[in-house]
Parts: C-alpha cells; sequence; structure tokens
C-alpha cells in the first residue's frame, strides 16, 4: 500500500519504520533476553524490533508516571 500515511519520502517508495521513526538504537541483549523478546514477539504477532519498539515506550510511560508522582511527594 503505497499511500502518504505509510510513505515517509515518495522518492523511496516504501517504509517499513512507522511515520517519524527515523532514529536507531543499538543495545546489547543477553541471550535469554532475545528469547523472552522473540517469545512476547510471537504472541503479539509483531516483528522483534516493533515489540522491543512497543516495550520501549511502555517503559518510557511508566517511569515518566513514577518520577513524575514521587516528584510530587
Amino acid at each position: 500500500m503505497n499511500t502518504p500515511d505509510t510513505i515517509r519520502n515518495p522518492h523511496t517508495g516504501y517504509s517499513r519504520s512507522p511515520n517519524g521513526c527515523s532514529q536507531q538504537v543499538m543495545t546489547q541483549i543477553t541471550p535469554d533476553e532475545r528469547e523472552r523478546l522473540k517469545r512476547i514477539a510471537e504472541l503479539e504477532m509483531r516483528s522483534v524490533s516493533a515489540t522491543l519498539r512497543m516495550l520501549m515506550l511502555r517503559g518510557v510511560e511508566q517511569y515518566d508516571a513514577e518520577t513524575e508522582q514521587a516528584a510530587r511527594s
């Protein structure tokens, strides 16, 4: 599907990244962490990368909520 909503740059044709996602982050994980991530990805029917992004976004939201609550205390 080639629509303005799915193409970041009309000259590239197709982008698998969500719109606005243009920055990469590299990290190291253990084999056990990778297996856990793969298991979650299969359950979510997502790629490993998409699953990692989803979990990171959830973690940031949780961190922000906890930090905000601690600041009010």
